[in-house]
């Protein structure tokens, strides 16, 4: 979640977001707010939502595919180690 009026501020972040469709802690409309409004300002999130999945997730998130290589590629911009 956050709030989608700071989007714009995250255009250039690497965010893959996961979320359970069914979670009673955090609302999932929130993380699908936010991932639209970094959409709409420009940026490129990636979003995973675990269809009938609660709150909590992390066993779903540790083994989705590609989710550490895309982890460890992530770089700032300007970073001596990019790529």
């Amino acid at each position: 979640g956050g709030d989608p009026n700071l989007a714009p501020k995250m255009v250039d972040v690497a965010v893959w977001a996961f979320h359970g469709e069914v979670d009673r802690n955090v609302p999932v409309r929130g993380s699908r707010d936010m991932i639209a409004a970094i959409k709409k300002s420009g940026g490129d999130p990636k979003y995973t939502e675990f269809e009938g999945a609660g709150h909590d997730i992390w066993q779903y998130v540790t083994i989705t595919p590609g989710v550490l290589d895309w982890l460890f590629e992530q770089r700032r911009k300007g970073d001596r180690y990019s790529r």
